[in-house]
Formats: structure tokens, sequence, C-alpha cells
């Protein structure tokens, strides 16, 4: 018996009258939520696992992605099932995965997953190591092993070719900004040398001058800052896309602090890319934006640029 096709965006009572038909089913003796019997279809939950996924091609498979989700292009045709914080578990119930993958914890969907016998692959992607492993256990999962063996080389072989045109340039000691409260310097959050953007920065040639911090993630004082005395300041409004005006004014912010060398000089560089603070197969991309802000224009072997 074939499964009935239900759309994503059933409306409210519909969906309603569904799950109390189904309620003995998803609450009661433990069996799985499927409507009219076999599980179908993967959701992933988070912007670079729904990436692999496509990138792994195995795009067509997915029923569903997280909120925050939006690359490649087609991800805004497929349904939405919330986000970390307010997943749909009508939503989610009614399409019936056989697979949830999700960015590291989403407590409400694991709690879901585990009641009703949904297979969940928690990927943790923070570092370029657990990027690569994350990589294998995606294509493991999907069953496609070679396909993640690939895309491993290719974003192990990007990486290198930032390596390899920037090792004979002087490296630069650069402050990370991920994020601060509008146009306050009293709120300016950076990394660690756990962070893969740490990483990414080492890879193009910058030495992070938070590289000694306990966490990936934290916020500095302007105090801190000013002691550490970077060179250059790359601030990551990813997805915003800022104006010349509005950058213009991030920029004159930092006059607040104008013992810094890299306000001395002018090196203040915005990073708007949608994936710059993506833990995702576009890591490669990342660094060589990060490494033409330090360096200039550099040629990559390899590849597009």
């Amino acid at each position: 018996m074939s499964t009935p096709k239900i759309h994503p965006f059933f409306a409210g009572a519909a969906v309603s009258l569904v799950l109390l038909m189904t309620a003995g089913a998803l609450a009661g003796c433990g069996n799985t939520a499927s409507i009219g019997g076999r599980r179908q279809g993967i959701i992933t939950m988070g912007p670079h696992i729904t990436e692999t996924v496509f990138a792994l091609k195995q795009g067509k498979r997915i029923a569903a992605v997280g909120a925050l989700d939006d690359y490649p292009p087609e991800v805004k045709e497929l349904p939405n099932v919330g986000g970390y914080i307010d997943p749909d578990i009508e939503k989610i119930t009614l399409l019936s995965p056989e697979l949830i993958i999700i960015a590291g914890r989403y407590p409400k969907v694991s709690a879901y997953a585990e009641l009703n016998k949904v297979s969940v692959l928690s990927v943790s992607m923070d570092s370029l190591e657990t990027i690569d492993q994350g990589i294998t256990l995606i294509g493991h999962a999907l069953k496609c092993p070679q396909k993640a063996d690939r895309l491993r080389e290719q974003v192990t072989a990007e990486i290198q070719s930032v390596r390899d045109a920037v090792k004979d340039r002087p490296r630069a000691k650069v402050l990370i900004i991920t994020g601060r409260q509008s146009h306050d310097l009293n709120t300016l959050n950076t990394v660690g040398a756990a962070s893969f953007l740490s990483e990414l920065l080492d890879v193009a040639g910058g030495d992070n001058v938070f590289a000694d911090g306990k966490d990936a993630y934290f916020e500095a004082s302007k105090e801190s800052v000013v002691l550490r005395a970077p060179e250059v300041i790359l601030e990551f409004h990813c997805g915003e896309g800022l104006t010349q005006k509005q950058q213009d004014a991030y920029f004159g912010d930092w006059r607040d602090l104008s013992a810094l060398p890299a306000v001395q000089k002018g090196r203040i560089f915005f990073i708007t890319e949608s994936y710059g603070m993506r833990p995702g197969p576009r890591v490669g991309e990342v660094a060589k934006i990060i490494a033409r802000q330090i360096h200039g224009e550099i040629a990559f072997a390899g590849a597009a640029q």
C-alpha cells in the first residue's frame, strides 16, 4: 500500500483532526507516527546540515528543513518545520520521516523522536575536524559514503589551496567579531581557538588575538581588545546585506578605540556573505574571503576563485 501524500502546509484545523485520530499511536503503545504505512524521506534541521545533504546530491530525499535553512535555492520550496526553540512537531508528525538529521542538540525534536521511534542523527560541526567527521557521518547515514569521501576531499583541497597561497605572506594579528549590539563596543562577541572561524583565520594567514580563549565563543571587553592590539578587525554580519552607509557607520564606531593599529590603518573589514559563519561544505570559500581581506587580491590554485 502506497503512502498517501499529505500537503505539508495543510490547514491547522485538519492537522488537529488528523493528530487526534493518531494520538494513540503517538503517545500510547510506542508505535511509529507514520500515517498510512512506511516512513519516507528525511528532515534536516540546521543550515549547514541541509547544505551538506544537498552537497552529497541527496537533496531530493529531503521532506522538510529547519527555519534558518536557506541554501541551495531549492530549499526555499521545501516545507519548514521550525527551529531549535520552536520545532513544529505537528508538521513533523504528518511528514512521517524515516530520519531526522539535526545540528547538535534539539531537545524537543529528540524527545519526540525517542517517543515515536523515529531515527535521529545528531551531528556537531564546529571545527575543521568535526566538519570532516560530520560529512562522513551524514554520508554513511544516507548510504552514500563514496560521495561523502569526494566532498571531504574537495573541502580539504580548497583549504589547502588557501594555505599554499598565503604561506609566504606576512601574518597579521586579527580580531574576529561575530556580533555586537548595534553600534555598541561594550558587547564584543569573539572566538577562541576551538572555533572553526579561528581555524579558518589561521589557514588564511592570520593570528587570532584571542586564540588563548577558553571557550569557542565568548564576549570580550574593550579593555582586553586594546591590550591585544589587533592589526586587522574582521566583523561578521552574515546575510545582513549592509549598505555602504551602514558599513561606514560600523567602521566609525571603532574610532572610540583609536589606539588600535587596525583602526589607525583603517583595516576593518566586514564579511556579509550569508554562509560566512556556517560550518559546512563552503568553509573553503570562507577561508578565501578572509585571506583576501587580510592580504588583498590572491590567486588560489585549483577550482574557481
